[in-house]
């Protein structure tokens, strides 16, 4: 029986990566490990963290409209010309779409004979009805041609010439490509991190791997519920076009919700956590000590620590192995003085 007893502790010494032994047979506390790779060891650097929060959506130009005659303020009539096409740059106050208009011509013309008729021989009161009456017909025959609202692209044109349509019908979709933003929700919990005037990074999925910057725009005053799940609506303003950019393409954003530089930072994995602290494997020597460190921001890569830690020192990159040396057998830490120091493999 013991010859079986000591077979089995020296397989385990020998084979198992993490072998549990106490120094102290009398003191649990003092449980350390073995067998800890070299190639495991980092140093402790400064560099930057950013906490970001992501949210997906679609891009769209700031400034685009569907035109109607209904903008104008006549009910419609047929289509007597366009005078632009798919794809032209526009500019503010050009003429897009053009109704028959020969009526409106005619009593514009008629109104305005008359006002100038009555500006001879008319008394004030003639004058200024006249003058109404001209404006009133000037306006009606005006109403007839669709002016482009701001300078633009002709997205797409929804009618031809010939057509009889009514004021409320959509007729052209013009946008102004010289700027995008996404248009995106986030959740409740992420949301409270993010505010107006934040930075963001963008990417669109048919350009994978350049990223736009950009900045919140707007964050909805209101909430929505989309699946069960309890959104808000954001708008995100990116400071930098591309002539690839088309309304409707898919995008992805990280908001910058925090950043710090020049700060001491370990990878994550390095770090294990109780509700005692955070801990670290320092190297000292050719042994670990397990080391309380206060931590601050992560990105989910690397953790910022305030103390505990110098640069240049060198920690065990792999927080599993401080959990088998620093953990009892009902779990947690036994506490960051207890734990014996862990003897460096060779």
């Amino acid at each position: 029986m013991i010859v079986v007893i000591g077979s089995l502790i020296y397989f385990w010494r020998e084979h198992l990566p993490i072998p549990f032994l106490n120094s102290n047979p009398g003191n649990s506390d003092n449980a350390y490990m073995e067998n800890i790779d070299p190639r495991a060891v980092v140093e402790v650097k400064r560099g930057s963290i950013k906490k970001t929060v992501s949210a997906s959506g679609y891009i769209k130009p700031v400034n685009e409209m569907y035109l109607s005659f209904a903008s104008t303020g006549t009910t419609g009539g047929t289509v007597e010309k366009i005078l632009v096409k798919r794809g032209e740059i526009v500019v503010k106050g050009q003429e897009l779409v053009k109704l028959e208009d020969k009526q409106e011509h005619l009593n514009y013309l008629k109104a305005l004979n008359k006002y100038e008729l009555a500006k001879i021989t008319g008394s004030p009161s003639q004058i200024e009805e006249k003058k109404l009456t001209m404006e009133v017909a000037l306006d009606r025959y005006e109403s007839k041609t669709l002016p482009a609202p701001f300078s633009g692209k002709i997205v797409d044109i929804f009618v031809e010439e010939g057509d009889f349509i009514e004021g409320t019908r959509d007729v052209i979709y013009i946008a102004d490509d010289s700027s995008y933003e996404v248009t995106s929700s986030i959740g409740e919990i992420d949301i409270l991190q993010v505010a107006v005037g934040q930075k963001v990074e963008i990417e669109l999925d048919i350009l994978k791997g350049q990223k736009f910057p950009g900045t919140v725009a707007e964050v909805a005053e209101y909430a929505r519920i989309e699946g069960g799940v309890v959104t808000v609506p954001l708008t995100l303003r990116i400071d930098q076009v591309s002539p690839y950019f088309k309304p409707g393409f898919s995008a992805t954003a990280e908001i910058i919700v925090d950043m710090i530089e020049d700060v001491l930072i370990v990878p994550v994995t390095a770090l294990s956590t109780s509700s005692r602290g955070s801990m670290v494997l320092k190297v000292d020597g050719d042994k670990a000590i397990p080391t309380p460190v206060n931590t601050g921001i992560t990105d989910g890569f690397y953790q910022e620590i305030k103390n505990g830690l110098q640069e240049g020192d060198k920690i065990i990159i792999n927080n599993y192995q401080i959990n088998n040396a620093s953990q009892g057998s009902r779990g947690g830490f036994r506490g960051f003085g207890g734990a014996a120091p862990i003897p460096m493999m060779r």
